[in-house]
């Protein structure tokens, strides 16, 4: 089978056997062995490079027979390679096994184009993950009730807002401008935002972060 994918890890277990973590076209999330000779070129199989792979796949155990890099991608400063780490986690930590074509246009789009603004695509990436995932929160109305106004703070129990009246609990202190934010940033693509304050996409990332691990139950990725 061949299939373009994207290298989340890469992992070494001998002089020349590794194990690669890719999100690929064809079969979504998946872990592979490579061998790599002398004249094979390396950064095909680097983290974060979008490369074409030949795959020899034998009950559960997947082998990389050969491999052709469509474009590299080496951080060329700490603040991009924590970007490019941060995204390959949150595809490692927050996506299934099953295939979807969506995703992986996702990720490659916001690994190989985003060369700034790295907050502000980190935040886009995660609300847009979990879309894709089916895993975007209630953020209009409250889980108990259903009112939408008098947002007290969100519920991961509920995967909502709730609003004062029905507040118990510990919530993650939210408000109102804090989910149209949100919603703005789920519509709109990541060239088109011109502005948005800082401290509101600290909070959005870290309550995506949160409920997504909380979803899928997995420990925080930060």
């Amino acid at each position: 089978m061949e299939t373009p994918g994207i290298v989340l890890k890469k992992e070494k277990l001998s002089e020349r056997l590794f194990h690669l973590s890719l999100y690929t076209e064809r079969m979504g999330k998946i872990n592979a062995l490579i061998r790599l000779e002398l004249k094979d070129f390396p950064l095909s199989v680097e983290p974060f490079s979008l490369s074409i792979f030949n795959l020899k796949i034998t009950g559960e155990r997947t082998e990389i027979m050969k491999v052709k890099l469509l474009k590299h991608n080496v951080p060329k400063d700490i603040r991009k390679f924590k970007y490019l780490s941060l995204i390959a986690k949150y595809v490692d930590s927050f996506t299934g096994s099953a295939p979807e074509k969506k995703i992986f246009e996702l990720t490659r789009f916001y690994m190989m184009n985003v060369k700034d603004r790295f907050l502000l695509a980190a935040t886009m990436f995660i609300i847009k993950l979990a879309f894709f995932e089916g895993l975007f929160p209630n953020l209009t109305r409250c889980a108990i009730c259903g009112s939408s106004k008098n947002i007290s703070g969100f519920s991961l129990e509920e995967g909502s807002i709730v609003c004062n009246k029905c507040s118990r609990g510990n919530l993650i202190p939210w408000n109102e401008t804090l989910s149209k934010e949100t919603i703005y940033l789920l519509k709109n693509s990541f060239f088109s935002i011109k502005f948005c304050r800082i401290n509101s996409l600290k909070r959005i990332r870290n309550l995506f972060e949160k409920h997504l691990s909380y979803r899928i139950g997995t420990e925080n990725v930060i």
